[in-house]
């Protein structure tokens, strides 16, 4: 039975395809058969108690070598993107706080637009209590956030001070609030306690660029400049009778009397926009000199384009300035006058009055009134026409000049017809 299994145990491997030589074809060693198998031949030493051989697959020759690719090349990574502030909310109180550019001011000399008076500007401050540390600028800038007073790569405005926590803040209202009657003295306006302004409650100052313009008490600077209001820095402070009133840098201005439709207090005193602003006030802004002025008059706005300039100064003895940077200058027999900043100078409403920007050195403007108050103080109101923070200082067009605008037709003259940032300024910043 065994001899006739041996065939078709083999043609199964050959049915599968394995009839090449290999090990079933090699000769059997004799020694490994039994005495009973002597006679079996070499098919049938291929039996059941032999393993059977296996299949042979082609073996895969070996893979064409593939030049291994070089590591690539180190590119830099570039560095994470430095964190831009969203615009934040404004703090809960302004939703409901109602914000102008400006309201109706008393009068501009010589009729040309916002050349205005002190009689019609009487700005007043919403106060807020700073929660978290917040940065004041003069203007654009795009240097070193932790440098005071330093402009940047291409932006003329500075990091004025960093305003501490628990410091208190005020934020002006519009500075037009009132146009009084003409004249020199209190009497000519009929009552004599008449006041330049009827509320003292105005709106809040619009914002430019999610900046408001404001200065800080209490702890810190009283520079004046714009504030970026970040969420949850400031706190509306004016329901709080315990909070100093903001009067302004000078304590000569007023905190607004209701926000809100609901009553302010303050600690200190606080006193109405009209008492703070007499309807006198400023009478002789235009060079009147039956007001008290010493000279005066428009020039031709053509032949006064200058350039803002530090002036000279001195060290200040008599007064304390806010930084080791600032000087002083001197005004008749009052030394230290007026501070001299480093960087740019106030641009005001009007004469002797609120402030409104910060102009810098290097900004070109254009003179349409020049005049000496009774201080002895020589301004002139220009417009910018270029400037070295163009965002929080915009520049004008320039186009107001034109038209026959001269000293003769100062009613041609309309300096920011198209935009821009106009202005009064101490004669001393300009230069040729």
């Amino acid at each position: 039975m065994k001899r006739h299994l041996a065939p078709l145990l083999l043609c199964l491997p050959l049915a599968a395809g394995c009839g090449s030589s290999g090990p079933a074809d090699a000769p059997t060693d004799d020694a490994s058969v039994g005495p009973d198998d002597a006679s079996v031949g070499p098919a049938d030493a291929i039996g059941l108690d032999t393993p059977t051989p296996p299949i042979d697959v082609p073996i895969a020759p070996p893979p064409i070598d593939v030049p291994i690719a070089p590591p690539p090349t180190d590119v830099p990574i570039a560095p994470p993107p430095v964190d831009v502030p969203v615009m934040p909310p404004p703090p809960p109180v302004m939703t409901c706080i109602a914000t102008g550019l400006r309201g109706e001011a008393g009068g501009a000399c010589a009729g040309i637009d916002q050349a205005y008076s002190a009689r019609g500007i009487n700005a007043g401050y919403y106060p807020f209590r700073v929660l978290r540390p917040i940065v004041q600028f003069s203007g654009d800038h795009d240097g070193d956030g932790r440098t005071v007073f330093s402009a940047g790569s291409s932006r003329r405005g500075v990091v004025l001070q960093v305003i501490p926590a628990g410091v208190y803040v005020g934020l002006s209202t519009i500075p037009g609030n009132y146009d009084p009657p003409t004249g020199c003295e209190v009497d000519t306006c009929g009552n004599p306690s008449r006041a330049a302004c009827g509320d003292s409650s105005p709106p809040l100052r619009a914002p430019v660029a999610g900046f408001y313009w404001g200065y800080a008490y209490q702890g810190a600077s009283h520079m004046q400049g714009w504030i970026n209001v970040p969420s949850g820095a400031l706190e509306f402070a004016g329901y709080d009778p315990n909070h100093p009133c903001a009067l302004g840098p000078a304590g000569a201005d007023y905190e607004v009397h209701a926000v809100c439709g609901r009553a302010t207090a303050c600690r200190g005193g606080n006193r109405t926009c009209g008492a703070a602003n007499r309807c006198n006030e400023g009478a002789d802004d235009c060079g009147r000199t039956q007001c008290g002025a010493m000279s005066g008059g428009p020039l031709t706005p053509s032949a006064w384009r200058r350039t803002v300039t530090l002036p000279r100064g001195h060290r200040c003895t008599e007064r304390d300035p806010p930084n080791p940077a600032v000087r002083c200058l001197e005004n008749g027999r009052d030394r230290d006058f007026f501070f001299v900043y480093p960087f740019g100078a106030y641009l005001y409403w009007a004469q002797n009055s609120t402030t409104r920007a910060w102009i810098h050195y290097g900004d070109r403007v254009q003179v349409y009134f020049h005049n000496r108050d009774a201080q002895g103080v020589l301004w002139d109101f220009v417009e910018v026409l270029s400037s070295g923070a163009p965002t929080l200082t915009p520049a004008s067009d320039g186009a107001g000049s034109g038209g026959g605008c001269s000293d003769s037709r100062p009613e041609n003259c309309h300096p920011c017809r198209n935009g821009g940032t106009c202005g009064w300024v101490q004669d001393v910043f300009l230069g040729g």
